[in-house]
């Protein structure tokens, strides 16, 4: 039987998603964890990477097995897996899909939020990054719309990396007031700010590299039409410095069969 799991995490203590020799990732204290549980050994594939220190508020992995408690009783699995697990992750739900499903593959399109201050806030600096300088929002959401569509990326990829194509569909990529936490003032308040892009598919280091671009349009060092010209160069060097990974958040994940992930209640044993 294979299952999907959802779940959120603090990317703080972790050297991204995936299982690395020697390093500690949120794949693998999931695996210890449902081999805690379930005691057996479970290889549970994600819908995707993400680096040292990026965090997800909405993501999805699935794993196979057999184990009929996981179908008759999913609500004790998800008490019990957080009760092994650290404080930074936590499941927050857990169903059966059919077996052909696939948390990376069938995903159709992703969303990543970043935030930023301007001005100097202890209750921001874990999760968002302190850039110290007037910006125009305005230019960088017009520089937005050059992202827009499906293009070539390179320039605002890791260099090197293990992929066939740096063609992306974006969807969504815009600009807006808002803090990582509530405030009184957060639509007035624009030292907090908050660029939200969604894209069928995201190259490794792209969402980091593509804030940092537009932050150089915003406080005026370049003009909007930059973004077009790095675009078309090809060359990561053309482009922006990439900006922290503590601010940067995998906020959704969209399949074809979201009506297959709402799980139904089953009577309990």
């Amino acid at each position: 039987m294979r299952f999907f799991i959802l779940l959120s995490y603090d990317g703080s203590p972790y050297f991204g998603w995936q299982k690395q020799p020697n390093k500690i990732s949120v794949q693998q204290v999931i695996e210890d964890a449902l081999y805690t549980l379930l005691r057996e050994k479970i290889e549970i594939t994600g819908a995707g990477r993400t680096d040292t220190g990026v965090h997800a508020q909405k993501y999805y992995a699935h794993f196979d097995s057999n184990n009929n408690i996981i179908i008759k009783n999913p609500d004790f699995i998800i008490y019990k897996l957080n009760a092994i697990l650290p404080k930074s992750v936590q499941i927050i739900n857990i169903f059966d899909v059919p077996s052909e499903s696939h948390a990376r593959f069938d995903a159709t399109s992703r969303t990543y939020k970043y935030y930023i201050n301007t001005v100097k806030d202890p209750f921001a600096s874990q999760y968002s990054y302190f850039y110290p300088y007037p910006l125009d929002i305005e230019s960088m959401n017009q520089a937005c719309q050059t992202l827009i569509g499906e293009r070539d990326f390179t320039s605002l990829a890791k260099l090197h990396a293990d992929t066939k194509t740096n063609i992306c569909k974006v969807t969504t990529a815009k600009w807006e007031v808002g803090a990582f936490y509530s405030t009184e003032n957060s639509e007035n308040d624009k030292t907090h700010l908050v660029f939200t892009i969604s894209a069928n598919r995201f190259l490794r280091n792209m969402v980091r590299a593509t804030v940092g671009t537009l932050l150089e349009i915003g406080r005026g060092k370049f003009p909007i039409e930059w973004l077009e010209t790095v675009l078309n160069e090809k060359n990561r060097s053309s482009a922006g410095n990439s900006v922290p990974s503590n601010a940067l958040f995998l906020n959704d994940i969209a399949y074809p069969y979201s009506h297959l992930l709402v799980r139904k209640k089953i009577d309990q044993l």
